[in-house]
């Protein structure tokens, strides 16, 4: 029996473990010395509920000083793997993917080196995969500061169900059970969903891991940050397994390091990803990957209004935008006189643009564009948003708020039509994504899968310029951004926000 399409990111509530599972699982983890939090780490996954025969251990030595070994408290099938480091070549990124590639199984399970798992967590990671395909999933953790049990006290612990009493004091990344509270557990994960998804323990389809081509090569750190991103604009459905309890050992390298961390880090994850819009505001960069994709038909429209559906799209600092231009460019290759161009419109804006990197110009006859025709020529690539518009749909439309309602409103796509029958649409890479890799029209699956709303212009203008809408939509900055505040400096990152905010809606008056 086929299942019916998967709406959105719902899945099903209260899934129990599954009884008889068939899944193969490798449990992978990279460390660079460490031996004594990895017997804990080990002693924790022998202690697993998962039927054994379905579970292998790759532990990657990365380099340590003392090589690594497999202690006497293990799972049977465990291993070390010696990486061997190079120039070009060492780190837990290079190290993960170059091993994992080796490695067979059904489910890739990828946990730190620090961390201690109640016997039931890879149970409940894998009653997810046993549903579909489809699956992120995160484990929930506790840190702690202090222990002083061996591996062998840690296995009767927890095989005995005394999980919960190993630690008396424990403590949680605030900021992250915030967002997994205000987004329900990823259920409504808007853009920001993706700082959710951290390292420590995850588990997804190792088919879908090959898709995705691993961790991003060239980050040394922060790689399943940005992870996370591509994850999210596959239209994977990343959810925290609350019943997947675990201790991590120790403070976090973050944690212990933030600003040299975020010095690093920062400017690297923000050439892959574009909702790090604060981070690229600091620098006129070209960034690898842009917050939007347009597509415009410039067959009807002049330079001046191409620049100035450009300019509006881009007009906010940390904002980056690639255009595809749609016109009958071969006619351009025809004998003309300057003082009687048919094209001097089409010629003028190829001739201005030929040079901009971020402009390429794609082919098209006099016919009218059907949606199939111009949904097929978006890249699925991590792009959160693409756009399509026809160059004379309206003097002042800013594509930049209808990307705003489909995001508030979740839908997968929404376009406009004006009275003369001019369109714009915009549409949401998640949705772009699972509509692709479902069989059948894309048109059809993004209306069945995510939502597909047609407004026309005036009717779009009247729910975007009213005083209830901004007033609804200013509340809703207030409460999102306000449960971030948690702490002097996010306060004052706040309150900028705000003031930047105001500044703008007065500039606007003006």
């Amino acid at each position: 029996m086929t299942k019916p399409p998967i709406f959105r990111y719902e899945r099903p509530a209260n899934l129990a473990l599954v009884k008889t599972p068939t899944l193969s699982v490798a449990i992978i983890t990279a460390c660079r010395d460490g031996q004594e939090k990895l017997d804990l780490l080990m002693a924790s996954l022998a202690a697993q509920t998962y039927p054994k025969d379905l579970v292998s251990v790759h532990v990657i030595d990365d380099g340590s000083e003392i090589p690594i070994i497999i202690p006497p408290i293990a799972p049977k099938k465990s291993r070390v793997i010696r990486y061997k480091n190079t120039q070009n070549s060492w780190g837990k990124t290079a190290a993960t993917n170059d091993v994992t590639a080796t490695i067979k199984a059904d489910v890739y399970w990828f946990v730190d080196a620090d961390m201690v798992f109640e016997k039931e967590h890879l149970a409940h990671h894998m009653k997810w995969h046993h549903d579909s395909d489809d699956y992120a999933v995160l484990g929930w953790k506790r840190f702690v500061q202090q222990w002083d049990y061996s591996p062998h006290a840690a296995f009767e612990m927890i095989n005995f169900g005394k999980f919960a009493e190993m630690h008396a004091e424990s403590w949680g990344k605030d900021l992250w059970e915030k967002r997994i509270e205000r987004t329900s557990d990823l259920l409504h994960p808007a853009l920001d969903g993706y700082r959710s998804f951290v390292g420590a323990t995850f588990s997804i389809k190792s088919a879908l891991w090959r898709k995705l081509g691993g961790y991003r090569r060239e980050l040394v750190t922060g790689e399943d940050t940005e992870l996370g991103w591509r994850l999210f604009m596959e239209g994977i459905r990343i959810l925290p397994e609350r019943s997947a309890l675990s201790w991590h050992l120790g403070y976090s390298t973050v944690e212990s390091n933030k600003e040299l961390i975020d010095r690093h880090n920062q400017p690297s994850l923000a050439q892959f990803i574009p909702e790090m819009k604060k981070t690229r505001a600091r620098a006129t960069n070209s960034w690898v990957i842009p917050t939007y994709e347009a597509i415009i038909d410039v067959r009807s429209c002049n330079l001046q209004q191409l620049k100035g559906i450009c300019s509006r799209l881009t007009s906010l600092p940390g904002t980056q935008a690639n255009f595809i231009l749609l016109g009958s460019w071969s006619h351009l290759k025809k004998r003309y006189s300057p003082v009687s161009d048919k094209y001097a419109d089409l010629r003028e804006i190829l001739n201005w643009l030929k040079s901009e990197s971020n402009f390429t110009f794609e082919e098209v006859g006099e016919e009218n564009l059907e949606i199939g025709n111009i949904l097929s020529r978006f890249s699925n690539a991590p792009i959160p948003f693409h756009l399509f518009i026809e160059g004379d749909f309206d003097g002042d439309f800013d594509s930049k708020q209808l990307c705003d309602y489909l995001l508030a409103n979740e839908y997968g796509m929404v376009g406009l039509a004006t009275k003369a029958d001019r369109r714009a649409f915009a549409l949401f890479q998640p949705a772009l994504a699972r509509s692709i890799s479902t069989p059948g029209s894309i048109y059809q699956n993004l209306s069945a899968t995510w939502g597909v709303l047609w407004l026309t212009h005036e009717s779009f203008i009247e729910i975007n310029s009213g005083s209830k809408f901004r007033r609804a939509r200013f509340i809703n900055f207030l409460k999102r951004e306000g449960k971030k505040v948690n702490s002097p400096q996010q306060l004052l990152i706040f309150i900028k926000k705000l003031i930047g905010v105001l500044l703008l809606k007065a500039l606007k008056r003006s």
